[in-house]
């Protein structure tokens, strides 16, 4: 009977010993468990992020000379920014493209040097810092001359260059037709996108005329055909002030003052542009752009400004408005020498079409023509891109091309004479053949940051640039 009991108390004791061991192990089981959870998240964190600490980049240590292994080691730091980039699975919900025409790869690269100095090294420029770049093909060659006009619709239609329409003297059907191509700018306002388009140029330019869904060959009434007339044609700035993009701007920043105007201030600081159009038909486009927003503050409220001097843009509580008409130099902004600068312009745009739960699309066309300084140019456009805070709802696009495109439109002054073809080059010396050379187009380069910029690499054609927007934009946050 003893013996019994003696036995059961054991066996409990046993029992209870038991219980403990396999609590421990269970929890030690699931300590484990949820250990090995979290490093495998993680790892595929890491992985998927390409996150690495500079101690974790490795490189052949002991296969390079020790005085090689310092610049190994401060290379770490660049290859591993590189590393961290992440891949966003989130689409932008604005887009800004900083078209810069007249700068190419072969200028970047002479002009990250101080000048006369290349002994102090290069320095970056803010999209150097991007993260992603393409070279967009140039389809224009000196064996293939291209007019500006129908390359600006290339790229900002997405229509390849052959098969954009060429200039006609008439464009009534044109005007007239139903299955005109649309613009990437006028593919946003249609998606409920608020729009903007700002220009170092004039506003009636080419870039202006392919954004705006214009059909002429002419930016004013001045060097317009009577044959043109007759057959319904508007010239680009009467169809951009009263065509439907146009008028559904929400920024419109830049010149061309006497070709929307026939009646214009001269001043020894903003003189008319003898080589550009001028307006002789006593319009006054300006007043017609103000009377039009008037009409349509009456059925539906909108605050609205037109501005034409750089203290006016300053002073402008620029959030608070619906929508900006800034024209500010009778030509190009480069005749005016109290023009605004490209970092007020950009600046001033924002506030306007940044709007709680709504996207935007922000066109900024820099134009450097060939005596101007590239390097205090870009360094404008640095300034800008600098003072610009970096948006994690925003994809930024820096397009530079050369603008070199051989055969020049009927009325677009700025282009470059026509250049013999390749054969003919033979004929001169090797300096003129190798400027020759220089001047033909290269391929354009784009840098890419922000939402889905991973998608800007490797060689394009033109036409992806709008392809490419007009995805991002329709997959963007701005539903509801």
């Amino acid at each position: 009977m003893v013996t019994t009991q003696r036995t059961k108390e054991i066996c409990q004791v046993v029992r209870l010993k038991s219980t403990q061991v396999f609590l421990v192990a269970g929890t030690v089981l699931l300590t484990v468990m949820v250990s090995l959870l979290c490093i495998g998240l993680m790892t595929r964190y890491e992985v998927e992020n390409e996150v690495a600490n500079v101690a974790d980049v490795d490189y052949w240590k002991d296969k390079v000379a020790p005085t090689q292994k310092i610049w190994y080691d401060k290379g770490i730091e660049e290859l591993n920014e590189a590393l961290r980039s992440p891949k966003n699975p989130l689409y932008p919900r604005n887009v800004g493209i900083f078209l810069v025409q007249g700068v190419d790869g072969r200028d970047l690269a002479s002009l990250r040097f101080p000048a006369g100095d290349f002994n102090q090294g290069n320095t970056n420029f803010v999209w150097d810092q991007f993260p992603h770049l393409a070279r967009l093909k140039n389809s224009c060659s000196q064996q293939f001359p291209c007019e500006v006009d129908r390359v600006s619709r290339a790229l900002w239609s997405g229509i390849p260059l052959d098969e954009v329409p060429k200039s006609q003297q008439d464009c009534g059907e044109l005007v007239n037709g139903t299955e005109t191509p649309l613009s990437i700018l006028r593919q946003a306002q249609l998606a409920g996108l608020r729009t903007g388009f700002v220009t170092t140029q004039r506003i009636t330019g080419s870039t202006g005329a392919a954004l705006g869904n214009t059909f002429s060959n002419y930016e004013c009434d001045e060097r317009m055909p009577l044959g043109s007339f007759k057959s319904g044609c508007q010239d680009i700035a009467r169809q951009l002030i009263s065509g439907v993009t146009g008028k559904s701007l929400n920024v419109i920043i830049g010149g061309g003052r006497q070709m929307l105007s026939t009646l214009v201030p001269k001043t020894r600081w903003d003189p008319v542009d003898e080589l550009l159009c001028e307006s002789n038909d006593g319009r006054n486009l300006l007043k017609e752009w103000r009377n039009q927003k008037l009409k349509e503050s009456k059925i539906k409220p909108i605050k609205f400004d037109l501005v034409q001097r750089t203290d006016e843009l300053e002073s402008l509580n620029a959030s608070s408005f619906d929508h900006i008409l800034g024209i500010m130099a009778n030509g190009d902004l480069r005749g005016n020498a109290r023009a605004p600068s490209l970092k007020l312009m950009v600046e001033k745009s924002v506030q306007v079409l940044k709007k709680p739960g709504q996207g935007y699309l922000l066109i900024v066309e820099q134009f450097i023509e060939s005596d101007m300084d590239k390097k205090k140019e870009l360094q404008a456009l640095n300034e800008t891109l600098a003072n610009l805070q970096e948006d994690r709802d925003t994809l930024t696009l820096v397009l530079m091309t050369n603008a070199i495109y051989s055969k020049p439109s009927l009325d677009v002054s700025e282009e470059t004479q026509t250049i013999n073809h390749l054969l003919e080059t033979f004929k001169e010396t090797e300096l003129e053949i190798q400027q020759r050379l220089y001047q033909m187009p290269s391929d354009s380069l784009l840098f890419a940051r922000g939402p889905k910029s991973a998608i800007f690499r490797g060689v394009r054609r033109e036409t992806f640039l709008a392809h490419a927007v007009s995805h991002v934009l329709s997959k963007s946050r701005n539903k509801g």
